[in-house]
C-alpha cells in the first residue's frame, strides 16, 4: 500500500463507516486523475470491504455554449466556470444517506459537457474528488495537492496537448480535429497561449494558493515519479 493511501487510512479510521471525502488538486497536467484512480485502487486492495469512487470536478463544469453565454468561455478551467454548487450538492447527497446520485459526463474528446448524458454514482464509503477546483468547495474531510517544478508540468501539459492533437486526426467530431490539420509552426504558438493566459494565470491566481490549505502535499519530479509526501 502506497504512503498517501496508508495516510488517508489513518484519518479515515478516526471515523470509520461515515462517509468520507478526499480532494485531490493541483495544475492541468501535474497528474491528479491518475493519483485519483491509484489512490482508489490502493485503498480498495487494502481492505476490499472498502467502496471507493473518484469524481473529477469536470463533471461540473458549466457547457461551452454556457460559458459563451455567460462570458466565460476564455477563462475555462477557472473556479468561474465550475458549478461549484452542483458540486457541493453532489456531496451533500451522499452525506444525508443518498445511495446514488446522477451527475454529468464530461466528454473529453469533445471538451465539452456531453449533452443530456449523465453517469450514475453509487455511494462509496471514501469518495475522491479530484480537479483544479477540488479545494475551492470545502466540503471534504482530508485535502492532497499534487505540486511539481513549473517548467515539467509545462512539458506534460505540453506531451499531453500535442496527444489529443494527434488522436484526433480521423475524428471531425473531436475539438482537437480542427488543430490536427494545422502545421507545427502554426500550432506551437496557440498551445503556448493557452498555457500562458489560461493554465498558468489559473495556476498562479487559483490553484496554487489552496496548496496552504492542503493536508497533504504530493510533489512530482521528472516522468512524474513522486519524490516526496509532505503530511501536515
Amino acid at each position: 500500500m502506497s504512503k498517501l493511501a496508508d495516510e488517508i487510512l489513518k484519518s479515515y479510521k478516526a471515523n470509520w463507516e461515515k462517509f468520507y471525502v478526499v480532494a485531490v488538486t493541483g495544475s492541468v497536467a501535474v497528474g491528479k486523475t491518475t493519483i485519483a484512480n491509484q489512490l482508489a485502487q490502493d485503498l480498495s486492495q487494502a481492505f476490499p470491504e472498502l467502496t471507493t469512487a473518484v469524481i473529477s470536478v469536470d463533471a461540473f463544469i458549466f457547457s461551452n455554449q454556457e460559458l459563451h453565454d455567460r462570458g466565460l468561455f476564455d477563462k475555462k478551467g477557472f473556479p468561474d466556470s465550475y458549478d461549484l454548487q452542483g458540486l457541493h450538492a453532489a456531496i451533500s447527497q451522499f452525506r444525508a444517506g443518498s445511495q446514488n446520485i446522477l451527475i454529468p459526463k464530461y466528454s473529453l474528446a469533445a471538451n465539452d459537457i456531453a449533452k443530456g448524458e449523465f453517469e450514475k454514482i453509487t455511494r462509496p464509503k471514501i469518495l475522491i474528488i479530484e480537479g483544479v477546483t477540488a479545494l475551492q468547495v470545502r466540503d471534504y474531510d482530508i485535502s492532497v495537492y499534487v505540486d511539481a517544478d513549473e517548467k515539467l508540468i509545462y512539458q506534460w501539459f505540453l506531451k499531453r496537448t500535442l496527444a489529443f492533437i494527434q488522436a484526433a486526426k480521423n475524428d471531425p467530431a473531436s475539438f482537437y480535429y480542427q488543430l490536427s490539420k494545422m502545421p507545427i509552426p502554426q500550432l506551437m504558438p496557440l498551445i503556448e497561449q493557452t498555457w500562458q493566459q489560461t493554465n498558468l494565470k489559473n495556476l498562479k491566481e487559483f490553484i496554487e494558493p489552496t496548496k496552504a490549505q492542503a493536508d497533504i502535499i504530493v510533489h512530482k519530479t521528472s516522468k512524474h515519479k513522486t519524490d516526496s509526501i509532505m503530511i501536515r
